[in-house]
């Protein structure tokens, strides 16, 4: 089965869309930023730093990857619909898109070594404003639209190995590569005498960078906490090199395509901290908690901050029922259920006024067979508010997602 997908996957190919799916909010710094890629992902918060779960891949630290037992691809699509709101009208958009591919090997069980590789977003732009400007004595009337679509995505490979008194450890190579495109679309209504132009701005990035990750052995059998079967701790850490920038200024009209100027510089993105605790109570009940940090205070594009953007912060708790398999169950027994809830301090600020964002979650694995799954995560996410002529979102998103899992590189004892 995976050999087959691999295939399709290099005949075919996949690509990431990117259309209008939220606010103006999305104009500032790299745009929304995007933890996970999975349905899996979603149904815990889009985190799990400390979580070890041998049947999916978890790309927020990669030294997870030393619990794999199969050979395993994953690959997922996204639903997102936003209403937005002001005080005076509101506005409902949605998308669907590609969300992401991993691939991942268990090299070395006694040993903990998990070699991973994927494809999966880091940021998401994605907003479009139309405003219309009342005639003058010498403009008639006409309209302006603002449109953003783009984001950054993330190419890595990485693996994962058992330390001396069993922490686990793992590193990755990335590279970063992506598109902002801002545009602006003047049209003129009832006359012939003035052209309708569309301005754009478009940036273009590459770079490289790194992600590490550890997570504890089992405290709760270190320390002897019979009420827990699994205690561990998880820390995780991004650096992204400052992206080389291509930029281009272009406006078209009916009678020409002018690009007025171009360029390079450099964005810097702050680095990522991510910390999180998980435990079980027996094998079938795992709770996870998460935080992380990003301290877009110091973001830059070419040389300047943004007075716009401010620290990033994310909490987020969940609960996994995962039942122990058994001979004779029922599908419906063998279904992974999950739940949980967020808040997130969101890098964006207005007039002084931070945009915070809480969210729920919840989601389950439907078992396809012995180590297949097809996953589902939902959640649902309120950002913003309407005072002080701000924007409200209510967000809902549905994440599809496949992983299939297969024994490869069997050593058989002579």
């Amino acid at each position: 089965m995976i050999r087959i997908l691999i295939i399709n996957i290099l005949l075919f190919g996949f690509e990431i869309a990117n259309a209008q799916n939220s606010s103006v909010y999305t104009r500032f710094g790299i745009g929304d930023l995007e933890y996970g890629y999975s349905s899996r992902m979603l149904g815990i918060g889009d985190l799990g730093i400390a979580e070890l779960d041998p049947d999916h891949i978890l790309v927020s630290n990669p030294a997870s990857w030393s619990s794999l037992n199969r050979t395993r691809i994953e690959l997922g699509l996204g639903y997102k619909g936003v209403l937005i709101a002001d005080n005076n009208k509101s506005a409902f958009t949605s998308e669907v898109e590609f969300t992401g591919l991993t691939f991942g090997i268990p090299v070395s069980r006694d040993y903990g070594i998990g070699l991973v590789a994927g494809l999966v977003p880091y940021s998401n732009l994605s907003y479009k404003v139309k405003t219309k400007i009342a005639a003058t004595d010498e403009i008639p009337s006409y309209s302006n639209t603002y449109e953003g679509k783009g984001g950054l995505s993330k190419l890595f490979i990485g693996s994962s190995v058992q330390l001396p008194l069993n922490f686990l450890f793992g590193v990755t190579a990335d590279y970063y590569f992506g598109n902002q495109n801002y545009s602006l679309t003047r049209e003129f209504e009832n006359t012939t005498d003035f052209v309708d132009a569309v301005f754009e701005n478009s940036h273009r990035y590459t770079g490289g960078g790194f992600s590490l990750g550890l997570i504890t052995p089992n405290l709760a059998k270190d320390f002897g906490i019979n009420l827990l079967s699994d205690l561990r701790l998880g820390f995780s850490y991004n650096f992204v090199s400052d992206l080389n920038t291509d930029t281009f200024y272009t406006s078209t009209s009916n009678y020409l395509v002018d690009t007025t100027s171009s360029g390079t510089t450099k964005l810097q993105i702050p680095e990522r901290f991510n910390g999180g605790i998980s435990f079980g109570i027996t094998d079938e009940y795992n709770f996870n908690i998460d935080y992380m940090y990003q301290q877009f205070s110091k973001f830059k594009f070419n040389d300047a901050a943004n007075s716009n953007l401010r620290d990033a912060n994310k909490f987020s708790a969940a609960f996994e029922y995962k039942p122990r398999r058994a001979v004779g169950q029922t599908t419906w027994e063998q279904i992974v259920w999950r739940v949980g809830l967020s808040y997130e301090q969101t890098q964006y600020k207005f007039n002084g006024n931070g945009i915070n964002q809480f969210s729920t979650f919840a989601g389950l694995s439907y078992p396809l067979g012995i180590d297949n799954t097809i996953d589902i995560g939902l959640e649902y996410s309120n950002r913003g508010t309407t005072e002080n002529n701000l924007l409200n979102e209510q967000a809902i998103k549905v994440y599809l997602g496949l992983s299939f899992g297969e024994l490869w590189f069997l050593r058989y004892d002579k």
